[in-house]
């Protein structure tokens, strides 16, 4: 349907609503960004959308001026069946973003919703309440780490045709750089580092077709990674830090934020659907022990400086990659699950890998390998709770990895889960980064599956008896037709370990 018709329809249909004056007037294009809901419970959900007149103008054009939204639910994509309607507060504190968190629904239910302002209306959007009881399966989509300059968003295109229940976002949902890709431009070479910076490089990233599609019809989870914000909790950063956290709230369906602790966000999330599943979704980024150790030998190190030598500080047993109170609730909520999976989601993969420079073992100095200490106890957490079959969903390392934490060789190392590590939307990974994984594949046994070449998503499909993973490599994200394949199927068996090929 063209965008005028939909429109002309849409607005007459309010003739029976008691809808706000100013929700009808002149026509003006103000939801070039589209629309989106995630961080859905059984009885809620988070709608979104941003107001901008000009993308790469401050504040996206609309000046220091407030601006009413009406919204809409509704439980038919025709939009007759209205359930819950409202008004919301478009701030220009908040880069006129509108975050409503809708309350008192249904569980598993699909709903519809939709947005006015000054006479313009919103895409349709569709969104899900997650499933309470007896739920016999779920289907979900786990990625990361799209970025603009290196291809189209084109999985996304795939991910709606999988048609998941929900995607749960890994991070780097925008890219700081290009890494001196140009297929695509960002707005500006330079790193983002102000407030407006950050605004407009999520607007650009918005625009992209297929990720403003997803947004419309699936739900999202979403969490914040290194190209997001900050590498490491430095507390010199945190101007650069409050304003990259800013600029992702606006343009993200989330709770939590608070103007006025710009540096506090609160991003844990534990997403229950049911007897079938919980996914504890960690905060890797906000809480952590500073990342940049082991500097000494630099001259070793490989990988753009990645895999480095495991020094003394970087094995104290303090540190934490979750910070103390995150630590703590998440072994009382994987000790208290009572769903047939017991699921952590992670930026950056758990399990350890190592690499072998000049005899010595290096590690990934960018995952839980920096934080060995926090990851034995989250492995005895686990051991202890016998709650559920335990799983791990990571991204971040734009390639596809499966990993059977039971077989990893060093003790002090194993984790007694599985770990299905997505590739990324679009995100490159180059020949430095790709080549020593590749060369210690044998060295590391536990990995099942490894793949650098290939960009994509892993489609889960999730019953009591069996976790069935696919990996679903897209072809060429600089293409708009671009094909996608399952490179690998994996399953793993409840109560059973190891992975399984199909």
């Amino acid at each position: 349907m063209h965008r005028r018709h939909f429109l002309a329809g849409s607005l007459a249909g309010l003739a029976s609503y008691s809808w706000p004056k100013w929700a009808i007037g002149k026509k003006n294009g103000l939801f070039p960004l589209g629309v989106a809901s995630g961080d859905m419970t059984s009885g809620s959900t988070v709608l979104w959308t941003r107001l901008v007149a000009d993308l790469m103008q401050d504040n996206g054009g609309l000046g220091e001026t407030d601006l009413k939204v009406a919204w809409e639910l509704a439980r038919d994509p025709k939009m007759k069946d209205v359930v819950q309607r409202g008004e919301a507060n478009a701030s220009h504190m908040l880069g006129h973003s509108v975050h409503v968190d809708v309350q008192g629904l249904l569980p598993g239910t699909e709903y519809w919703y939709r947005f006015y302002t000054e006479g313009e209306v919103s895409t349709i959007g569709r969104t899900r309440t997650l499933p309470v009881g007896n739920v016999p399966s779920m289907r979900f989509v786990t990625t990361s780490c799209q970025n603009y300059t290196h291809g189209y968003f084109v999985a996304y295109k795939h991910i709606l045709e999988d048609d998941p229940d929900f995607v749960v976002h890994l991070g780097d949902y925008i890219y700081d750089t290009s890494f001196g890709e140009t297929f695509r431009r960002h707005d500006r070479e330079e790193a983002p580092r102000s407030l407006e910076d950050f605004r407009r490089r999520h607007a650009l990233y918005k625009t992209d077709r297929y990720l403003q599609a997803a947004h419309a019809r699936l739900p999202f989870f979403t969490v914040i990674d290194n190209h997001d914000a900050i590498e490491d909790n430095n507390p010199e950063q945190y101007d650069l830090r409050a304003a990259a956290y800013q600029a992702w709230y606006e343009h993200m369906p989330v709770r939590g934020y608070r103007l006025g602790s710009p540096n506090e966000f609160h991003l844990v999330r534990l997403i229950n659907a049911g007897d079938l599943l919980q996914i504890n979704m960690l905060d890797t980024r906000q809480f952590r022990d500073k990342r940049d150790l082991c500097l000494d030998n630099l001259d070793k190190a490989v990988g753009f400086s990645n895999y480095r030598e495991r020094c003394g500080a970087l094995l104290e047993e303090g540190r934490t990659m979750l910070g103390q109170e995150q630590e703590k609730a998440l072994y009382q909520s994987i000790r208290e699950n009572r769903a047939q999976w017991n699921v952590i989601a992670s930026s950056g993969p758990v399990l350890p890998y190592r690499v072998d420079v000049g005899g010595e073992d290096f590690g990934y100095i960018g995952s839980w390998d920096a934080y060995p200490a926090n990851r034995r106890r989250l492995a005895q957490a686990i051991q202890d709770a016998d709650a559920g079959h335990a799983l791990i969903l990571s991204g971040d390392l734009h390639s596809f990895w499966a990993m059977d934490g039971h077989k990893v060789t060093d003790t002090a190392d194993k984790v007694p889960a599985e770990e299905f590590v997505s590739s990324s939307i679009s995100a490159n990974w180059p020949q430095p980064l790709s080549e020593p994984i590749a060369q210690n594949l044998a060295k590391n046994p536990h990995v099942s599956y490894y793949d650098g070449t290939k960009r994509g998503y892993l489609l889960h499909d999730v019953t009591a008896s069996s976790w069935r993973v696919r990996y679903r490599a897209v072809g060429d994200a600089t293409r708009h037709d671009a094909k996608v394949e399952d490179t690998k199927v994996f399953e793993v068996i409840h109560g059973q370990q190891g992975i399984i090929e199909r």
